[in-house]
């Protein structure tokens, strides 16, 4: 799989003197030796500076003769692509006071591209070193080969400013359209990053389990990987049974949870706060120590849905850790049916999710808005299914 990446630029500090101005200098060049005007050459160098935030909000541009005698152009050539970022909201020009960058709007210079396919979409997504991605990765990619479309794949690590930074890196090279999966950030023109509802956008966006969100979105059946996960430990007369998930403030775990308590609830079993974990991150260590907590309660549970298969190949570590066996001690599920599910022993009872075709179905639908079809059904939600090996009890 190749994709194309953005990096996020590191900037620097703020200094109005001639040596930060010189800095910007030595960032730019045009030839005469190609079909793109100077002028529009000199445009994008200074957008691409801005939106990836190695020139900063505050800081001055370099007087329009200094940069025409550096770059060795006319003066009119350098006064064209000024009027041109003033036009699109990136700089103020004042008398006496010269050409200072304003904050970064993705949307308006997005609004002020001209209508033409550049054909790259980018794609948002929280962690690659979580095993779901990359599976979701090649559906995006199947779709996109088909039709000519390059990815822009941006990894923000959960971090939602770093998420905002390539937001504003994609906007200033005219994708498409944005594939987002949950990675901590939501959109907005402002900084707050409140939501953004898709009519707003000025391109598509397309959400990606992400139940929260207003718009187009493909889903997968979390709440329902809940209830055949819990059920069917409870078809093996377990009573106690815990739940090693990340943060239920997340929109996208609140699905899986409500589905374990709905199987709780249908059983006339009770929620035990005690044997709710909560881990940090969708990591096998944080599974590992998530299931050290809930074994080392005063009530331990018998069995364990893990609501990512990373977390519960971290809870089958931290079972065998105590001397416990699976599934003759702690019966065990998992969720997402990775490949890592058979690579363990023994092998993982998990509730698949169509994770391929997640994001198939996403670059599809981003593929159709583009063209400028309408899609009357915004928001389309994979099942999923148990898949039965032998941690939970079964066969055993």
């Amino acid at each position: 799989m190749q994709f194309f990446g953005i990096g996020v630029g590191e900037g620097t500090a703020r200094d109005h003197s001639g040596g930060r101005e010189m800095s910007i200098l030595e960032k730019l060049a045009v030839s005469p030796d190609t079909d793109l005007s100077l002028w529009l050459q000199l445009k994008q160098q200074l957008t691409w500076l801005i939106a990836s935030g190695q020139v900063q909000p505050g800081e001055r541009l370099p007087a329009v003769r200094q940069l025409a005698d550096h770059l060795g152009i006319n003066l009119h050539t350098v006064r064209a692509a000024y009027q041109k970022l003033e036009v699109e909201g990136l700089v103020a020009t004042r008398h006496g006071s010269g050409t200072t960058v304003l904050q970064f709007d993705p949307f308006r210079v997005a609004q002020q591209a001209p209508d033409v396919r550049t054909h790259t979409v980018g794609v948002l997504v929280p962690r690659l070193s979580n095993p779901f991605y990359p599976a979701f990765l090649q559906g995006v990619e199947d779709v996109a080969r088909q039709n000519h479309t390059l990815l822009f794949v941006c990894n923000t690590d959960d971090d939602p400013l770093m998420g905002r930074a390539y937001l504003d890196q994609l906007m200033a090279k005219r994708v498409d359209g944005l594939i987002v999966a949950p990675c901590g950030l939501t959109f907005d023109r402002q900084a707050n990053l409140t939501s953004l509802n898709q009519a707003s956008s000025p391109i598509p966006i397309i959400y990606v389990d992400r139940p929260d969100e207003i718009g187009y979105a493909v889903l997968l059946d979390s709440e329902g990987a809940g209830v055949a996960a819990t059920s069917h430990l409870i078809s093996h007369g377990h009573r106690h049974i815990g739940l090693v998930t990340c943060y239920l403030d997340s929109p996208t775990v609140r699905q899986s949870y409500h589905g374990y308590v709905q199987a709780l609830e249908a059983a006339r079993l009770e929620e035990n706060p005690e044997h709710i974990a909560t881990a940090p991150a969708f990591t096998i260590p944080a599974g590992r120590d998530s299931t050290h907590q809930l074994l080392g309660s005063s009530n331990p549970p018998t069995a364990i849905f893990a609501a990512g298969d990373v977390l519960a190949v971290g809870a089958l570590r931290a079972i065998k850790e105590r001397g416990l066996r699976v599934p003759e001690d702690v019966a065990l599920i998992g969720y997402n049916d990775l490949d890592i599910a058979t690579l363990v022993e023994p092998p993982l009872t998990t509730v698949a999710a169509p994770v391929r075709d997640l994001g198939a179905t996403a670059m599809d639908m981003l593929q159709r808005l583009v063209a400028g079809e309408r899609i009357e059904e915004q928001r389309i939600t994979l099942p999923t299914r148990l898949v039965i090996r032998r941690t939970c009890g079964c066969g055993s």
